[in-house]
């Protein structure tokens, strides 16, 4: 096989120069021979004397039909000769762009920028590219051909991880680990596996790609971290907000209460009065605090069976009082099939209630609230549709976010507690909603699994 900066001649196959010599003396004596035989000939039609050829002369005996058969052979050999040349030129032609392909891709391993480790079916390793060594801190020359787990004694994680994937676990998905990398630097890497496979698409090994997260998971913490402060800001600030309301009132009717009961005896029905609106006060204080903590730190779900349909229909005869006032039409599709699923009663309540309410506070003028059930492999779905005005594409993003509302009289709590009490379930709500086309918030929760207290988390 021809290589890079070799010479070409030493790896030529010996019998394709002796099949050229012998090529080219055949086709010599065969042009001497015919030489001979013709000026002969010639020699007896002139009439002149013929000398008679001695023993050792190689035209002896031959006549025109052996010489022209040996020609023809000669022309066969010629022929073969040709074929084995243009052969060699061909197997020429097909290792130089073999060599040419295994250099690029060999240039492509060594210059991604992702570590590709690889392992054949008994977990040896086979190949561990530049990167690949820099990020674990090897050599590929000190572990080719040796077990893995004999290979990766200093990263025993990923060790584990890589033989769960050799084992055909295919339920692995991408993880992360810490190693030190090539100079003791600590670095985070994650992990990837596929089967490699043989020409025939039979499983031959595995192939671990690595990838250098360091920066990444490092820009990711620090996003979280701002985004933290800020949902912290705009909940602190949604709280004083709420909080400043009945704070300005308690001071207002204290300070009238003390102006009644100044100059003498206080009227009963003016400090009652004053008294109502204290009391009125407090217990909306008590109410922001209340909604304040239940997002911020929602109960743990008490999970039972729970029969959805008729959970459902309970909250929509909690609602139809109110939609009916607001000349509202309420259509449902409830599926038969859906009947119990794991869940907190109570709390899947609050969440169907919210979704409702804030759908019906958008059609103010009436519309149609429509509310359906069905079954999605293993979840349950709860989709809540309104005809209202819709939600703007830069207002949507934001609607689970704490204390952010568009209407005058929301508290903007509603929906985030929804979403905290979905997600404490193991589910998820997603809105969907143009302007002018109406909003649909869709609740998938688990459908199965036992009934079970869940631990706090």
């Amino acid at each position: 096989m021809f290589r890079p900066g070799q010479s070409r001649l030493g790896y030529v196959p010996i019998w394709l120069p002796l099949s050229a010599f012998a090529l080219v003396a055949l086709l010599l004596a065969a042009g001497v021979a015919v030489g001979v035989q013709y000026e002969r000939h010639r020699l007896l039609t002139s009439g002149l004397p013929v000398p008679t050829p001695g023993p050792s002369s190689l035209v002896r005996g031959l006549g025109w039909p052996e010489l022209v058969a040996a020609f023809a052979a000669l022309l066969v050999l010629a022929a073969i000769g040709i074929v084995l040349l243009g052969a060699y030129q061909n197997y020429r032609a097909v290792t130089e762009t073999f060599e040419r392909v295994k250099s690029l891709m060999r240039n492509i391993l060594e210059s991604i920028p992702t570590g590709v480790l690889t392992l054949d079916a008994r977990g040896a390793v086979t190949s561990l590219n530049g990167p690949g060594e820099r990020l674990l801190g090897l050599r590929a020359s000190a572990i080719r051909g040796r077990p893995v787990s004999e290979a990766l004694q200093s990263a025993p994680d990923l060790t584990a991880w890589v033989l769960g994937a050799l084992a055909g676990d295919r339920l692995l998905q991408e993880r992360d680990f810490a190693l030190t990398a090539e100079g003791s630097r600590r670095v985070t890497v994650r992990a990837s596996a596929s089967d490699l496979r043989d020409e025939s698409g039979q499983t031959d090994g595995l192939v671990v790609l690595l990838r250098d997260i360091t920066e990444v998971s490092r820009l990711q913490a620090q996003l979280r971290r701002s985004d933290t402060l800020a949902a912290l800001g705009t909940l602190a600030a949604g709280v004083a907000h709420e909080v400043k309301n009945p704070l300005h009132a308690l001071g207002l009717n204290l300070h009238l209460l003390q102006a009644e009961l100044a100059p003498g005896p206080p009227s009963g029905n003016a400090v009652g009065g004053y008294l109502d609106v204290l009391r009125s006060e407090l217990k909306r204080l008590d109410r922001i605090v209340e909604n304040f903590l239940r997002f911020s730190k929602p109960s743990v779900p008490e999970i039972k069976p729970v029969d959805i349909a008729a959970l459902v229909e309970r909250v929509l005869g909690l609602v139809a009082f109110e939609a009916a006032g607001h000349g509202i039409a309420i259509e449902t599709r409830l599926d038969p099939d859906l009947t119990r699923i794991p869940g907190d009663e109570g709390q899947l309540s609050q969440v169907f209630l919210n979704v409702m309410i804030n759908a019906l506070q958008a059609m103010p003028t009436g519309g149609s609230l429509g509310v359906a059930t069905r079954r999605d492999g293993d979840w349950a779905e709860v989709t809540v549709r309104d005809t209202g005005p819709g939600i703007a594409e830069d207002v949507l993003p934001h609607v689970f976010d704490p204390y952010f509302t568009t209407r005058p009289t929301g508290v903007g709590l509603g929906l985030p507690i929804a979403h905290r009490i979905v997600q404490g379930h193991d589910g998820s709500i997603d809105v969907e909603s143009h302007l002018g086309s109406g909003t649909t918030m869709i609740i998938r929760l688990p459908s199965g699994g036992s009934g079970r207290r869940r631990e706090e988390r």
